[in-house]
């Protein structure tokens, strides 16, 4: 059987068929014998207003697949992977996209009501498709899946199967098999994309090209079919191939014309088959199948014409319903009764149950050229449908083909209109949301010159969804200009408020207009009676507040907030919501010239960033942070903000003092409402754990801790379709993962894993903060292993203390104890709002800096009262840091003391603060750190004439420093060791 690792696409260079459905149906059964699955389905020209529904139907019947060959106790272990995989709220998604997949679940199963609203996109989509695969598939249970007709599909159902395929590649347990004709392949077909993001996914794959059979095979065809010896019959076979050119289904229609028409015969005196090679070789075809095949069709009955081209405006398939319905029609109502009676058993019709299906595409093709007035054939059949309240997105498709003739024609408008608007809908709760922009945008078409003032309801709604589809494929400006015009047009504020949600959503999507953004949300907030200034006043007295607020409320009086009712607050927490996002996103550098001295002391006191932009744009992400704090007190916390909490605390844990451990408090309480229970709670999941282990979680909770919780926040993300917060998430695992120890060489391939992430879903921020990373790590492990990836000048710079942290970090183990100093120096010339907006930069900051100075005043370079000075503060910091987290922080403080303690001739006490802190390091899992300890104990040491011991250490540092992955480090430690025994 073919590698399951492989994609495999089968292609024809002729418009005819040539079997490659055949080829791949015939490893079908040694899948099905193997134990695996096999799922087909097929693109069709005539759905294309829905191309999604193809890919999901495939997985959907993969469902039905493994259902169906399951015991109870392999659904259930199914089920907990899928629930450990996905979560709850997802497979509620899951059965809602494939309905097969709640007989995946274990009968005793109950899964909540999807919000159809929320969360629910096209990264959600691919993120939950990909877990099903992986639980379902295995190297014991490969599954193959089959695509025909890829020339039809669309750009979106590409993408979710090639994010499958690549998500698949590790696992060895998936076959994909494409087939499609070169000839409908023009340049700049969504398929070179597709190909070309399978390639950069370092997906193998393979082309097989089908051609005709040969004039052997055509001969050994005619022999099998007529019973005869291939040498009598070789005369017939090679005008035969001559005619069809060996394409095997045209072989065999041809053949069965000829015999139709006696033109090949069998002779009952002679015993054996006969026929008229001259005339055979007169016959007047074209080169292409569908001249039999509609010669064919005009022959029969005018009832069966006009079934088989009822069925042709649908595709190759029609389901039973639509049958149904059609033929509960005066117009059509011999329709059922016509193809069960004559067209099934005269084998150009098959059924299955749940629908009929043209036995091969030719055969629709022809019936559906049998059609003269297309346009109006389909816009007849629509309404048809839609007058017996049949299936709507097949009404508004037949509808939609008949357009052209109904564009001069007002009195079926807004029911035409209402119906693309309820056709769009379905899609896009599918998260389909190519064939809902479709509908929609044939609905918006379609809407009269007056509309706004005629059909106010209808056209509000009609651009609010077109912008939602717009947004969902990732049309941001589309949807921008769609959310501008409803602004521009709607009658009140409240018709307007889920327009300008989604505008700031599209904007901060877009990383353009920023500012535009905060305005937006300004203006929103002030409209509804918040009264957002211009210039922030008093903002000593609303910390206060919040403070004295919390402090006289108990951890219960916390938990056992109520979610809020009034639609007026929500859509207020809303805009704080979206306020605080972008204000977070924007990142100023300076406090200009052009604020008062007033605004430059509140900024410097109260640590709120100030920034001059054209316009007087002023951010404020500390006020942001307070107002959207107090509403939560005083009308309740609604769980879409529950990201409050931990945000308020993000501001007090900037120092480390009381209001750092009142931080703390108010961040746990936000974290403990996570253990609810409420698919609402999970969607803010990645939000909260993401701002609280950036910040207060450092002072709170181990490090390796922080990695693995960001992680599940990453997933979650991922799982909801928040990209953006995904992103997020995902650069502060990496960074904490680098701060953890976790083993270099793991965490580079990691970063290029989610680099190549990135780069495919233009996430430029989060692209240069794992490039840096990526850098860095790279220079840790200290060869030429690493992939390069192209130069990232275009993309934004990240946040100043990030580059300092990381570029720091890599020279502090690098043994670059000058540039660290230079670099500490820099970074104290930042403004406090930037040194202590993230406590753990901040805190690593100073011990780097700290042990920088220690290396330079033992190397006996100039400025030693200054080096003393700067180890003393940073002890001091590190000291407090301590007292919020001995697993993050008590071994930095050891170490630190160590070497303030040998520079003070306080030998006796500095050896043994060394001890303590490679014995603090190894109890914290932070085998870098403990490497780090060892080798400045051995270089105390080696100071004092030590060499035993010191040779003892390094030893130990070196195997610290193999474990972590540093090779750089091994090789420097080795040469130390060498100069000892030297």
């Amino acid at each position: 059987m073919l590698q399951p690792e492989t994609c495999v696409f089968i292609s024809q260079n002729l418009s005819q068929r040539c079997g490659k459905s055949r080829l791949v149906h015939s490893i079908f059964e040694s899948v099905n014998i193997a134990g695996g699955y096999a799922v087909t389905q097929k693109f069709d020209e005539m759905q294309s207003s829905s191309p999604l529904t193809v890919v999901l139907s495939a997985f959907n019947q993969l469902c039905n697949l493994v259902a169906q060959s399951s015991s109870e106790t392999c659904l259930i272990q199914i089920y907990e992977k899928l629930a450990s995989a996905i979560g709850t709220p997802n497979l509620t998604f899951l059965t809602h996209i494939l309905p097969n997949a709640i007989d995946l679940l274990p009968s005793y199963v109950t899964l909540p009501y999807l919000n159809s609203q929320a969360g629910i996109n096209f990264n959600r989509l691919c993120f939950t498709i990909q877990h099903l695969m992986r639980v379902l598939s295995s190297p014991s249970r490969t599954v193959l899946l089959f695509l025909d007709d890829l020339q039809w599909a669309d750009a979106m159902s590409l993408k979710l199967v090639q994010s499958v395929i690549s998500d698949m590649r590790e696992f060895n347990c998936m076959l994909f098999v494409g087939g499609f004709r070169e000839n409908d392949v023009e340049p700049g077909h969504v398929l070179f994309e597709f190909f070309a993001a399978l390639s950069a996914s370092e997906v193998v794959s393979s082309i097989i090209h089908l051609n005709g059979i040969s004039p052997n095979h055509v001969n050994s065809m005619i022999s099998d079919t007529l019973g005869i010896l291939p040498r009598l019959c070789k005369s017939l076979s090679d005008v035969v191939f001559r005619k069809t050119n060996g394409n095997p289904f045209f072989t065999l229609e041809f053949l069965r014309s000829l015999i139709a028409r006696d033109v090949v015969q069998y002779s009952l005196r002679d015993k054996c088959w006969k026929w008229n090679l001259n005339q055979i070789k007169a016959e007047n075809i074209t080169d292409n199948v569908l001249h039999l095949l509609t010669k064919k069709l005009s022959h029969l009955s005018d009832a069966h014409q006009a079934a088989l081209k009822v069925v042709s405006c649908f595709g190759s398939i029609i389901s039973i319903d639509i049958v149904r319905k059609l033929s509960s029609t005066s117009k059509y109502n011999t329709l059922q009764r016509t193809l069960d009676d004559t067209l099934v058993k005269e084998g150009l019709m098959d059924f299955d149950v749940t629908s009929y299906r043209f036995v091969h595409d030719k055969v629709r093709e022809a019936a559906y050229g049998l059609i003269v007035d297309k346009e109006q054939y389909h816009f007849d059949l629509g309404i048809a449908l839609q007058q017996v309240g049949g299936d709507i997105l097949a009404a508004a498709t037949q509808i939609n083909r008949g357009l052209p003739l109904f564009a001069q024609d007002d009195s079926r408008r807004i029911t035409i209109v209402n119906l693309n608007y309820q056709a769009g809908l379905q899609p896009m709760n599918c998260c389909d949301f190519t064939a809902a922009y479709s509908y929609l945008t044939t609905a918006f078409s379609l809407l009269p010159n007056d509309s706004w003032s005629a059909h106010y309801d209808l056209t509000l709604k009609c651009h609010f969804q077109l912008a939602k589809a717009a947004y969902g494929c990732g049309h941001a400006k589309r949807a921008q200009q769609i959310c501008e015009n409803i602004i521009e047009c709607a009658k009140c504020l409240e018709d307007t408020l889920e327009t300008y949600s989604l505008l700031v959503s599209t904007i901060c999507l877009a990383h353009k207009d920023l500012p535009v953004a905060f305005k937006t949300c300004r203006k929103v907030l002030n409209s509804l009676g918040e009264d957002i200034p211009d210039d922030i006043v008093d903002t000593y007295s609303t910390v206060k507040k919040v403070k004295m607020l919390f402090q006289n409320m108990s951890s219960d009086d916390l938990l056992d907030m109520v979610e809020e009712k009034s639609s007026r607050n929500i859509s207020i927490m809303e805009f704080y919501n979206h306020l605080v996002t972008v204000s977070f996103q924007l990142q100023p550098r300076r406090v200009c010239q052009y604020y008062n001295a007033r605004w430059a002391s509140f900024c410097l006191t109260n640590r709120v960033a100030c920034k001059y932009t054209p316009g007087k744009f002023l951010r404020s992400k500390g006020l942001a942070f307070l107002s959207h704090f107090l509403l939560s007190l005083q009308y309740s916390i609604r769980v879409a903000n529950l990201g409050a909490f931990v945000s308020f605390a993000s501001m007090l844990s900037r120092d480390l003092d009381e209001d750092a451990t009142l931080a703390c408090r108010i961040s746990k309480a936000g974290m403990s409402m996570l253990s609810r229970n409420d698919s609402a709670m999970i969607q803010q999941l990645p939000v909260v754990y993401s701002i609280h282990f950036m910040m207060v979680g450092s002072l709170t909770e181990p490090i390796q801790s922080a990695v693995t919780m960001v992680r599940h926040a990453y997933e979650i993300g991922m799982q909801t379709g928040n990209l953006s917060q995904a992103a997020f998430s995902l650069a502060i695992m990496m960074a904490r993962s680098l701060y953890a120890g976790t083993n270099l060489l793991n965490l580079r391939n990691d970063l290029e894993v989610h680099l190549k992430s990135a780069k495919q879903h233009s996430q430029l921020i989060l692209l240069a903060n794992l490039q840096m990373m990526h850098e860095v790590v790279s220079r840790l492990i200290g060869d030429d292993e690493a992939k390069s990836f192209p130069s990232l000048k275009e993309i934004p710079p990240t946040d100043e203390d990030v580059q300092f942290t990381l570029e720091m970090f890599s020279s502090f183990y690098l043994g670059h104890a000058e540039r660290v100093h230079y670099k500490s120096k820099l970074w104290e010339r930042l403004e406090d709002s930037e040194k202590r907006k993230v406590p753990i930069r901040f805190i690593y900051t100073a011990f780097f800096s700290g042990i920088a100075s220690f290396r330079l005043y033992s190397y006996g370079r100039k400025d030693s009262q200054t080096h003393t000075k700067n180890l003393t503060k940073s002890l001091s910091i590190l000291e407090k840091a301590s007292e919020f987290s001995e697993w993050n922080y008590k071994n930095k403080f050891l170490l630190l003391k160590a070497a303030h303690l040998s520079i003070t001739d306080n030998n006796f006490n500095a050896e043994n603060e060394f001890g303590a802190a490679i014995l603090a390091s190894r109890a914290s899992k932070f085998v870098h750190e403990e490497g780090l300890a060892c080798e400045l104990a051995a270089m105390y040491q080696v100071t004092r004439g030590n060499n035993t011991s010191a040779l003892s250490l390094f030893c130990q540092a070196k195997s610290c420093y193999k474990t972590w992955g540093s090779r750089v480090k091994e090789i420097h430690i080795a040469s130390l060791i060498d100069s000892i025994h030297e």
